[in-house]
Order: structure tokens, then sequence, then C-alpha cells
């Protein structure tokens, strides 16, 4: 009898203590808000929006490397060679969203120099500030088509003897020049500005010049009307002076002309341009003007999903139109732009040259240039 009334209350003791701990079990439980998926997602969105942010903000790291081989025929001036003709890191980024943005290139290929390296402020469409070291507003070809852009493997040789490219005076400094550019566009009602300017004031000596040694500022400033989306007609001119090491405000000015087309099939485009420049001569008087004038123009096509691109390019380039031939030194060339992959690029360039100074001779050249881009 003992012995029931003991399991009897064990019986009740074990119930009892199952009941509170559900119970407490139940209040801790009610307690502690659940976590709902919706919520887990909500959160996780989160971290990635600030990790995007944080991201946004670093700078966009590229680059590309380019390796050229040159042959020309010759005897004694003949020559064939490789060599890495650029190898650039870029750096881009934008700051306070679409306000202002950056850009910082060099270039590592024959020593570490500066490219560009500018600000660039765009509140709006008509006005917008670009301050540093670019390209200034002078010729189509110069001022739009890069390394990377243009199909031919080097630029025209009008182009490059009155542009920093390489300027009949000795200054080579890859297209660029240290300064300040204003820049818009006008009459957007088509998607695209029907009128855009350029107008810029610069050291006139290059990037990597730290002092200017001359008196002046040079000026650039172009104009261009797109009368069709795909067309434009530009103008562009340059007011400066360079240092003959004689004689530090001898003039140099230019202008030129032309017009280009890129339908994204069909792409052709030309300029002429004429330029005077003071002291070649580099005497004591440096009175002396030496009147230069070329042109050039193009034609090509692209084919297999825009990755094969032929092209044409007839050029002349007068260094002095006085003491020269009319025609000056017309070179002919005959090009293909392959882009196997988004990453490679292969171009070939076959060009005729000819020079007429006095002894009356041509050259054939070949080049070829592998772009891999990162």
């Amino acid at each position: 009898m003992y012995r029931l009334k003991m399991k009897r209350f064990f019986y009740i003791l074990t119930a009892a203590m199952l009941t509170l701990g559900t119970a407490a079990a139940s209040a801790q439980e009610s307690a502690s808000p659940k976590i709902e998926p919706t919520d887990s997602l909500s959160l996780l969105d989160n971290k990635v929006t600030k990790l995007e942010n944080v991201v946004s903000k670093l700078p966009q790291v590229s680059g590309f490397i380019q390796t050229m081989f040159s042959w020309q025929e010759g005897d004694n001036d003949g020559a064939n060679y490789f060599r890495i003709r650029r190898a650039r890191l870029i750096f881009k980024g934008a700051i306070c969203g679409d306000l202002m943005d950056y850009n910082f290139t060099t270039d590592f290929a024959g020593g570490v120099k500066i490219v560009d390296a500018y600000l660039r402020i765009t509140p709006w469409k008509q006005f917008n500030v670009q301050i540093g070291a670019f390209r200034p507003s002078f010729t189509i070809e110069n001022m739009f088509y890069g390394s990377l852009s243009m199909e031919g493997i080097d630029y025209p040789q009008v182009v490059k003897k009155m542009t920093h490219l390489g300027d009949i005076t000795g200054l080579n400094s890859s297209g660029r020049d240290i300064g300040v550019q204003v820049h818009g566009g006008f009459f957007n009602k088509r998607g695209f500005s029907t009128l855009e300017y350029r107008v810029g004031v610069f050291n006139g000596n290059g990037v990597m010049v730290t002092k200017d040694d001359n008196k002046g500022k040079d000026l650039s400033a172009m104009l261009g009307v797109y009368p069709i989306k795909n067309l434009s007609l530009v103008g562009s001119c340059y007011f400066g002076s360079w240092n003959n090491g004689v004689s530090n405000d001898n003039l140099r000015t230019r202008w030129s002309v032309g017009y280009r087309y890129d339908d994204g099939t069909i792409f052709t485009r030309g300029e002429y341009i004429r330029g005077a420049t003071q002291g070649l001569s580099r005497e004591v008087v440096c009175d002396d003007m030496t009147f230069s004038e070329g042109a050039f123009v193009m034609l090509g096509a692209r084919f297999f999903k825009q990755r094969f691109a032929p092209f044409v390019r007839v050029e002349y380039f007068a260094q002095d139109r006085f003491n020269h031939k009319a025609c000056g030194e017309p070179y002919y060339s005959l090009g293909i732009d392959y882009n196997p992959i988004k990453y490679i690029r292969l171009q070939a360039l076959y060009t005729h040259k000819t020079f007429l100074n006095g002894n009356d001779y041509s050259r054939n050249v070949v080049e070829l240039l592998l772009t891999a881009k990162f």
C-alpha cells in the first residue's frame, strides 16, 4: 500500500515538472522575436547595398600592353624590329555621383611617364570643366581617337607633325598638355548635341615639363556641328608659342577643318590641317616663318559582328609648302583591324611612303601591332 502511494506520487511530480518546463519554453519563445525569412533577406540586401556603395567609390583599374613589329625596306636605312609600343595602367572613377569624374593614366614603355591626369566637372550638358593633363581640343584625330580606338597603327603624318603627338618643333607628349578646358553641347532634342564646343588654355610644353618656358599660354578651340547623328563637321584652331633655345616667344599657330562619319558599319573621316611655325631655323634672329600643310582621308567598313575592319588611307604632308613640291610627301596605306575576342586586338598596316627631298625615293613599310587589354 505504501509502495503504491509512493509510485503515484512520483507520477504526479514528473507530470508537474514536464508541465512547468513546457510553460517556461513557451514563455521564452514568445519573449524572443521570431526572425522571418523575409527579414533575413532584407538584412542581406542592406549589407550588399553598403558593400556596393563602398566598391563604387573605388577607382576602376584597367590597362593594356601593345607589342609592335615594324619592317621597312632599304639596304642602309631599312629596319625591322620588335618593341613595346605602349604599356599603360589606367585609373578611372566618379565623385559625387555624375557630378565629377577623374582619369589617371601612366605609361611604362620606355620609362614611367604621365599620359592623362585630370578632373572633369560635369554639372550640365551645356557647360563642363576639365582640369589637368589631357588632349587639347585640336584636330578630330588627336581629340577623339586614341591608342585603343583608332583603326590605324599610327596617326597620319600631318596630325603627328602639327600636334603634341610629335610636332615639327620637337614637342612629343602623346598629344597631351597641361591646362584647363570648358566644353559642352546644345540642342539635344534628338538624343545627341547638334552643336558642340571646346575651348582650352594650356602651357604648350606637354605633360612632363613642370615649368612653362615661354611667356604666354596656348589657346585651343574646337567647334563641331552634327547635322545627323553619325556625321560631324569639325573646325579647330591652335594659337601658341614655343622656345627654340634662342627665343621663348616663337609663334606656333594651327587650324584644321574636317569631317567624320561612323554608323557602326561604314566609317570614314578626313581633315585638312595648316599652320605657321616661327624659329625652326634656330637662328639668333628668329623672324623666319615656316608654313606647313597636309591632309588625309580614310574609308573602311566593319564585318563579322564588327570584329574585322579593313580600311584604306591616303595622306600627304608638306612641312614647308613654299619650298616643296605641291603634293608634299604622299603616303598610301592599307590596313586591317581584327578583334577576335574582347581583350585581344590585332592590327596590320602596309604603307607606301614617298619622300620628296631632292632625291625622290619611296619605301614600303609593314607594321603589326598586338594589343592585350585587361
